[in-house]
């Protein structure tokens, strides 16, 4: 082909920073929010940010029902964040203009902050520190080998088999591995490495620890040692029919599959079953109960409540909206400097534009909430058996946004109900047809099935083809292998195995 040069004319559409940081906003959590809001006021010394120590909390303000003037006010609060309500997909409010605007009638906030704040927060952050924390499996077993009078070799090999294990409890690397990295410290220390036989000591040792099962390599090994323990309380039978199924079957041990498991082991199914009650009473993740992460506690952003005429609605949570506003010196300083063009006056400017972002932030997230409760009146009033199918693209198209930001929204953001907290995204979902032409929510398909369950004969359980059945009697067009899966979402196993049960 020749080559050729020329001009080409052509558009396209480009995101502007302040469109860049506005849908980085709106995905954040309400954590990760205040986080980049700090990091932001380290950088701008024009932005303030001040802790909402007066507002209502969530649980408090659940059994609030603010009229709509209130409400009007509150979202408008000059303490909170000052900025005009714009559509978020409108490109045309992110466009900088070529000259900071200074003497803009900006209106700034004017709160100051409470005299006893500062004692406040320090009272709560001393009685935060007074909370014990959790212990943790690596420092229940240290506080275990600190007892035990060992060679320091020995116990330096132990502590360095006790960081190795995983949160559960096992040991999945073998034992030349984990010394690998401190063979050269041991030689320097002691004069050698370890030998196999101190390697398999350290472990065994380690292993006699409370809770039994830890060290192991697997779950099958892990179970081995538990077993083991109790050899001197089981009969002989038992204890050697449980020691070959944690070997070698127990595939079928979680099938229940009790014929099968006589047939392999070649005892009697009472001996068995015996051996399957033993070998489920152990436990299979000692290390699981010692888990150090902190539950982390969701702030919910918008909250639902009743209104006076016997609707539902949904209104934001003021503790999870961060107090932010522009330094007042500092923009009244910039304001009365000469010319146009300086670095304070960038700064000025992205500080406004953090102010609109965050407030736009909040008020899409309440257009989406009221759209999800208004879809929604009959979950809040029966519960989720009266859940009304919902996809991204409803919602899209009455808050006249795109699809992907409804994603972005209902991701990470929860409303409070008198039912518990949710995540935005638990209202949406699959649904199934009905014989009159509309659908049913996966939702509720799955909480009628639980109670269906939970009602049940246990001697005569329902299969998943009586669900099924059970349905179409409803009107709700639903197959066999679709009733399997729902029930398996719910972690429910099998009519079969919940008769062994």
């Amino acid at each position: 082909m020749k080559t050729s040069l020329g001009l080409k004319t052509s558009q396209q559409l480009a995101l502007t920073p302040q469109l860049q940081q506005s849908i980085k906003l709106l995905q954040m959590s309400t954590i990760e929010l205040r986080e980049e809001l700090e990091s932001t006021i380290l950088q701008n010394p024009l932005l303030e940010f001040e802790d909402n120590t007066d507002s209502t909390v969530a649980s408090n303000a659940e059994n609030t029902k603010p009229s709509d003037e209130n409400h009007q006010s509150d979202n408008q609060n000059p303490e909170q964040i000052e900025v005009k309500n714009n559509e978020f997909e409108e490109e045309k409010r992110y466009e900088a203009s070529d000259e900071t605007d200074y003497k803009s009638n900006e209106v700034w906030s004017q709160t100051k902050p409470s005299k006893n704040r500062l004692n406040t927060d320090d009272a709560s952050d001393f009685r935060e520190n007074l909370k014990e924390a959790p212990i943790s499996l690596t420092q229940h077993l240290s506080a275990q080998l600190a007892t035990m009078n060992l060679p320091d070799k020995e116990r330096a090999w132990v502590e360095i088999l006790i960081h190795a294990l995983d949160s559960d409890g096992f040991l999945r690397e073998s034992l030349e591995e984990v010394e690998e990295p401190f063979r050269d410290e041991f030689v320097k220390l002691y004069g050698e490495s370890l030998t196999s036989d101190e390697r398999f000591i350290g472990l065994k040792l380690l292993q006699s620890f409370d809770p039994l099962g830890i060290g192991a390599k697997d779950l099958a090994d892990c179970l081995r040692i538990q077993i083991v323990s109790r050899k001197d309380q089981l009969q002989q039978d038992v204890f050697n029919a449980s020691v070959n199924i944690i070997s070698d079957f127990l595939n079928l041990l979680a099938q229940h599959n009790i014929s099968g498991l006589a047939k392999a082991t070649g005892y009697a199914k009472d001996i068995v079953l015996k051996a399957e009650n033993e070998i489920r009473d152990l436990n299979p993740r000692p290390g699981a109960s010692f888990r150090d992460d902190i539950a982390l506690t969701v702030i919910p952003d918008t909250i639902a409540f009743k209104t006076d005429s016997g609707n539902w609605s949904a209104r934001l949570n003021e503790s999870a909206i961060p107090r932010l506003r522009i330094h007042q010196d500092y923009a009244r300083a910039i304001k009365n400097l000469s010319g146009t063009k300086n670095s304070m006056g960038q700064q000025l400017q992205e500080a406004k534009w953090m102010l609109k972002n965050i407030q736009q932030r909040f008020d899409t997230i309440l257009r989406v909430s009221q759209t999800i409760v208004d879809v929604q009146q009959d979950f809040f009033e029966i519960g989720p058996r009266a859940m009304r199918p919902l996809v991204l693209r409803d919602v899209a198209t009455r808050c006249d946004l795109h699809e992907s930001t409804v994603s972005r929204v209902t991701n990470q953001k929860y409303i409070s109900t008198p039912l518990g907290c949710f995540e935005l995204k638990y209202f949406f979902g699959s649904h199934v047809t009905t014989e009159s032409g509309g659908v049913a929510s996966g939702t509720a398909i799955k909480e009628q099935i639980k109670d269906w369950i939970n009602e049940e004969n246990p001697k005569k359980p329902l299969s998943d083809q009586n669900m099924s059945d059970k349905f179409s009697l409803e009107g709700i067009v639903i197959a066999r292998r679709t009733v399997a899966k729902y029930r398996e979402a719910l972690r429910i196993p099998s009519a079969s195995i919940r008769k062994r049960r």
